[in-house]
């Protein structure tokens, strides 16, 4: 392994060599004959991983600090990610993996905890993602404080549940995920044979009951003519063939009637309620509604959210204070198409004026031939 990598270090190598003399690049320069170019970014690798080696800011004032087994230096931030950590508004950044996304909603966090709470004593902030271990590896990097919560998104919307109360019992045995979808309704349904379970539950879950224009709808699903009318959604945005819409569109139908007639909920049912208790509790409870509200907001692996689930995130933080961070190259959750224009859009509806996606280049994880 060490031989091929070697191998590809050499390769990268001669890839970047100066094609010409440096005094005749400088002379052509000067002659106005070649474009001048910016130097390029000097990057420090681990000796040990030939990766970039990660750099700690340590100052004077922290020297009494380090004999603490709780002390923790700082990740020196690179330009990029210095913009990215003090940007005002909703930021997204894209980013492969090992790239330093969740580095910089560390950084995101210990910026705002001073900055915002300096000047409003009632900040407090919210960190979200899907994975248990996740929360604990942020919660540890950034340290505990009365004013910022760590919490999986399950357990988020348990806590909404809770705070807000539910009109409606959600019992976790009825409640259908991809694995009981393909094994109990789409597999004996007559499509499976031109469509596969997946597809149509990624359909199911981001455009006909998952997306922004299904929660305006009065049903809350999508009306049948905006999904099959290919102009409406847009081909770049659902990719199912325009001749194949129909047909997805009537196993949906079979689904929502699978669904009452056994008495059973998906995410995207429980999700459509919880949005409607906030906007009630927001008009009619507002002291409710301010145990739940958070100033800002931190999403790690967003690429796994839909936009309601996304929308839920703008409704506890407004429109201006969110941090979401993702790969657009890596999904762990069956039935979720991510795209940029997706967050967008939920953006578009809440009022929210978003930046260009920010992105992360340097990774820290993975060889850099390889890459």
């Amino acid at each position: 392994v060490s031989r091929l990598m070697q191998l590809i270090d050499d390769s990268k190598s001669r890839s970047a060599r100066q094609q010409m003399p440096a005094t005749l690049v400088s002379e052509l320069q000067n002659e106005g004959l070649l474009q001048q170019q910016e130097p390029k970014k000097e990057v420090l690798i681990d000796i040990f991983g030939n990766t970039p080696l990660k750099i700690y800011d340590v100052n004077f004032n922290a020297i009494n600090e380090i004999a603490k087994d709780s002390w923790m230096p700082r990740l020196h931030l690179t330009d990029e990610e210095r913009d990215i950590v003090e940007a005002e508004g909703t930021v997204l950044v894209l980013g492969r993996s090992g790239t330093g996304k969740t580095i910089c909603i560390c950084s995101s966090i210990e910026f705002d905890r001073q900055s915002g709470a300096a000047s409003d004593p009632s900040f407090t902030q919210l960190f979200v993602a899907r994975s248990v271990r996740l929360c604990r590896y942020v919660e540890g990097a950034v340290g505990e404080d009365n004013r910022t919560s760590f919490l999986t998104y399950g357990r988020l919307l348990n806590d909404i549940e809770s705070t807000l109360g539910q009109t409606r019992n959600f019992n976790p045995s009825q409640r259908i995920d991809f694995g009981r979808f393909k094994r109990d309704f789409h597999n004996r349904s007559s499509s499976n044979e031109n469509i596969s379970a997946l597809i149509s539950w990624t359909v199911i879950r981001t455009f006909l009951k998952g997306s922004v224009e299904a929660f305006q709808s009065p049903d809350g699903i999508l009306p049948r003519d905006e999904f099959v009318e290919v102009e409406r959604l847009g081909k770049n945005r659902c990719r199912i063939p325009a001749e194949l819409r129909e047909q997805v569109y009537d196993e949906f139908l079979q689904y929502q009637k699978y669904l009452k007639d056994l008495q059973l909920w998906d995410d995207c049912d429980r999700l459509c309620h919880l949005l409607l208790r906030i906007n009630h509790s927001k008009k009619e409870d507002p002291d409710a509604f301010r145990q739940i509200q958070r100033s800002k907001i931190y999403v790690d692996e967003v690429q796994d959210y839909t936009q309601l689930e996304i929308l839920l995130f703008f409704y506890l933080s407004g429109p201006n204070g969110l941090f979401l961070a993702g790969d657009p190259a890596q999904s762990v959750v069956e039935g979720t198409e991510f795209r940029f224009e997706e967050v967008r859009g939920v953006g578009h509806f809440v009022g929210s004026v978003m930046q260009k996606p920010k992105t992360v280049n340097v990774n820290f994880r993975s060889h850099s031939g390889i890459l």
